[in-house]
């Protein structure tokens, strides 16, 4: 996405300058909004000297890459990994030079191959293979294969891709682990061809059955309008819906709209004997290259461990759920499990979404984004047969995989 003055300015609307006086402050970029920018604001000003936060959003790839230099900050917390590792953004990171460890799952995914520097240091984990429902009300599949929702019985926010890729990275890492790992080696280079394995066709077709089964047409193109807050609503504040796939972030929401004690959850399905998938997200910390010195010192700051007993921002935040951290177990019970599976990190993949870069990476209304929201409206809401959705679906996915590393 090139940067435009108008993606400058959008980019720009600043939200928190904590620290005083005369030093400069130190400029930090985030994705996030809403509370989420609200709870990062109440960490940062904990921190002993200024620091001007500003939320670049979807632009942030935009902001790293983008020529005007002026406006590159001095530090980020990046969502999207791929980004670590995009031609141009890559160069400006500086290393990382922390002095706490880094769970190796963990610290194997911020380091390029064949290299031992770290480019960032991990701030917040995410785990994206939860379905929640109402305590008490739902049994859980055996197994993706008997996974046969009736309509209405699955909440989607179809509006927003990321929930469609996460739907989509969950099928795939179930039904094809060696396809999800194959196109993101650990230590290797990313491998495009595997988009033109056939399991891809075949992990599409049955995620585009079980979007089939779970709407009607009417119901779909709803769906097509609803954002991720929104298909919390159905399950927990509607009662319209059983189940939702969401991210252990879902919980504040769920607990806000919905009340305490309301809500269990469940892994997301197997497929046969494979281990169950677990893709998992989450923002590393970078300092660029062109930062001052005391930028990498937040960083460290920023991601360091708690002690027992400590009581910060950043706790008080983990306490309130919706936030998973390497090194703070939660206090909430239902998110206790995720974080212990997080850093286990069996058959644990990084949200493959994030990871693109090219004609697949992701970003509303384009790359893989947009691949599976045209599968959903085909088979959801025009009633394609889900075969041969899946195979134009995976037609695009290898055409995209050429414009650019993946």
């Amino acid at each position: 996405m090139p940067l435009t003055r108008r993606t400058l300015l959008a980019a720009l609307p600043a939200a928190a300058l904590a620290g005083c006086a005369r030093e400069r402050p130190l400029q930090v970029a985030v994705v996030w909004s809403g509370d989420e920018l609200r709870r990062f604001l109440g960490v940062v000003k904990e921190y002993g000297r200024p620091v001007h936060v500003f939320s670049a959003g979807d632009n942030i790839a935009a902001v790293l890459r983008g020529p005007a230099e002026e406006v590159i900050p001095d530090v980020a917390v990046i969502p999207r990994l791929g980004l670590l590792f995009d031609p141009t953004i890559g160069p400006r990171i500086r290393p990382w030079t922390g002095d706490h460890r880094q769970q190796e799952f963990w610290r194997g995914l911020v380091t390029p191959p064949g290299s031992h520097e770290e480019l960032g240091a991990w701030f917040k984990l995410a785990h994206k293979s939860l379905v929640w429902h109402r305590a008490g009300e739902y049994t859980p599949p055996a197994d993706l294969t008997s996974w046969q929702p009736t309509p209405g019985s699955v909440a989607i926010g179809a509006a927003d891709g990321w929930v469609l890729s996460d739907w989509f990275e969950n099928v795939l890492l179930a039904f094809a682990p060696e396809v999800y790992g194959g196109l993101f080696p650990p230590g290797l280079p990313g491998n495009p061809d595997w988009w033109s394995a056939p399991q891809v066709a075949d992990a599409l077709e049955l995620l585009g059955t079980i979007w089939r089964g779970a709407f009607t047409p009417e119901q779909a193109r709803r769906a097509l309008t609803m954002q991720f807050h929104d298909s919390i609503f159905d399950v927990f504040a509607y009662r319209t819906a059983a189940v939702v796939a969401a991210p252990d972030f879902a919980l504040p929401v769920i607990e806000h709209y919905g009340g305490k004690g309301v809500a269990a959850h469940f892994r997301f399905p197997a497929y046969g004997s494979n281990p169950a998938p677990l893709v998992v997200g989450g923002d590393v910390a970078v300092t660029m290259r062109d930062g001052p010195a005391h930028a990498v010192e937040f960083v460290n700051w920023l991601t360091r461990p708690r002690a027992s007993g400590e009581h910060d921002a950043l706790t008080g935040w983990i306490a309130d759920g919706g936030f998973l951290t390497p090194f703070t177990p939660p206090s909430h019970e239902l998110l206790r499990g995720p974080a212990q599976e997080l850093n286990a990190a069996d058959n644990a993949h990084y949200d493959l979404s994030d990871r693109l870069i090219g004609g697949l990476e992701g970003g509303d209304g384009r790359g893989l984004w947009r691949v599976l929201t045209e599968l959903f409206t085909d088979v959801a809401a025009n009633e394609v047969d889900p075969a041969t959705a899946a195979g134009a679906a995976r037609d695009k996915l290898v055409a995209g995989s050429k414009e650019g590393a993946l």
